[in-house]
């Protein structure tokens, strides 16, 4: 979101020491990994007629007097909205249980989970960032409970496609991302791309770009004639994650990215791929191609600006389109990252952070009854009300032609068949993610050079694998 997605801190030798030094994204991010909006839209509006999917209740915990403490990344805007609509949904239809949400933006989420694991005073229910960016290392600590029984309950598998199912589970001993057990349940997908101005496209003789050349064709343009042709904030550091992400994706292929972030394969960062996209980047930069105070730019203010039309696209994730879409109406529209020649872009996006389990909860069942209600018929019909997009695919009813969302719609559909998601490149380690922002810094400033750049990721990944053999 997305993260959408980033990340947290270092693992420790001992429980105590992990727990004090855990601080996503992907889908975010981004996110996870992302950011979310700051925008006050209108209230989601739900059907009258339409009631939550019926769902097994459990006999073991009876729902009387129960308060269930949820902490995710929705803040503002359409995320808070449906988070506490289906909240306030879901207690009418569960007399005795209260669901109380505190939403956090997603560093201070982390930073917040982890003081509060420490002084036993936690959620029953918070999202978990993926990858070992967050869950592995929690899974490892015996500090989420297992969702394997309930994937059995309330049929999840059958629900959401494999390869995005995948992306939160984990063997029960937390050494193997992608297989095992189930940790965490996704209500969102997450796709990384352009949004773009269509106003600024039409008065400057501009198509939507079908190739990568044609993308570079149309920022210089943009630039030739005063426009600034890309939007991004890095002062939050994930957005940066995402645009080198984006950039790696037109230039690499699933056996090897897979390989580096189920950590399969022997695979290196020090590759001529990192080392290319990194050049591009810099490239990019150095051609002045991005707003021009981005590093200083928060994300937040970054889609502001843009929905104000202070530049003809903006980097951002899938979590803002329903706020993109209040902002900005027709005028908006959204293109995933065009493809070198025939190659299959590999997009940066995946499954919103899921909600998982905190194992000190004392309603397990009733838990998993709320998580469930967050991925039924209801809740993905206020996602595609609200302009945000499911974790399955849009049914066809929901793509409304000429509107930022059916475009997004589109494009989450084309990459699914496709079999064209990558991944949030800071899951690769538990300190991927500082070590990742820190480099791009560095590279942005050209105080780096792409194969330092290449050489440092390899360090830390090469550290955490060695780790992993003792």
């Amino acid at each position: 979101m997305p993260k959408r997605q980033p990340r947290l801190t270092p693992i420790c030798l001992s429980l105590i020491c992990f727990l004090l030094l855990i601080s996503c994204g992907q889908q975010t991010t981004g996110p996870s990994m992302g950011g979310t909006p700051a925008a006050s839209p209108s209230s989601p509006s739900p059907s009258a007629s339409a009631q939550p999917s019926p769902s097994p209740t459990s006999g073991s915990q009876a729902q009387k007097n129960i308060k269930l403490v949820v902490w995710d990344t929705a803040t503002s805007g359409v995320q808070k909205e449906i988070i506490e609509t289906l909240a306030r949904e879901f207690e009418k239809d569960n007399p005795g249980v209260q669901i109380e949400h505190e939403g956090y933006p997603f560093d201070e989420l982390q930073k917040t989970l982890q003081r509060a694991i420490t002084s036993g005073k936690g959620p029953d229910i918070a999202q978990i960032n993926n990858g070992e960016s967050s869950m592995g290392p929690l899974v490892r600590a015996k500090l989420l409970i297992p969702l394997t029984k309930y994937d059995k309950q309330y049929g999840w598998s059958k629900k959401f496609a494999p390869a995005l199912l995948a992306r939160n589970m984990y063997t029960e001993d937390g050494k193997t991302f992608g297989k095992g057990d189930l940790w965490g349940v996704s209500q969102t997908g997450e796709l990384v791309g352009f949004y773009y101005n269509k106003k600024i496209f039409q008065q400057n003789g501009i198509q939507v770009p079908k190739t990568f050349d044609e993308l570079e064709q149309v920022m210089q343009t943009l630039k030739d004639k005063g426009v600034t042709p890309l939007i991004f904030g890095n002062l939050d550091k994930w957005q940066a994650i995402h645009l080198y992400g984006e950039i790696l994706g037109t230039m690499t292929n699933r056996e090897y990215l897979d390989g580096l972030i189920y950590r399969q394969g022997n695979k290196s960062w020090d590759t001529p791929q990192i080392k290319q996209a990194a050049a591009k980047l810099q490239e990019w930069e150095s051609k002045g191609y991005f707003i021009k105070n981005y590093a200083a730019l928060h994300s937040d203010d970054a889609w502001k600006l843009f929905a104000a039309g202070k530049g003809a696209m903006l980097l951002q994730g899938s979590w803002l389109t329903g706020d993109i879409q209040k902002a900005m109406g027709s005028n908006a529209g959204f293109f995933a990252m065009p493809p070198r020649g025939n190659k299959t872009v590999l997009h940066v996006g995946g499954v919103g952070i899921p909600y998982g389990i905190i194992k000190t909860t004392k309603y397990p069942d009733v838990a998993a009854k709320f998580i469930n209600f967050l991925v039924s018929d209801r809740a993905v019909q206020l996602l595609l009300e609200n302009g945000q997009l499911p974790a399955i695919k849009v049914p066809q009813s929901y793509i409304k032609p000429n509107t930022v969302s059916g475009d997004l719609y589109k494009a989450w559909n084309k990459v699914n068949d496709e079999n064209a998601l990558g991944h949030y490149l800071d899951w690769a380690t538990p300190t991927f993610y500082d070590t990742l922002t820190a480099h791009l810094q560095l590279l942005l400033a050209h105080k780096e050079s792409p194969d330092q750049f290449a050489k440092a990721l390899e360090a830390d990944y090469s550290k955490f694998l060695q780790q992993e053999q003792k």
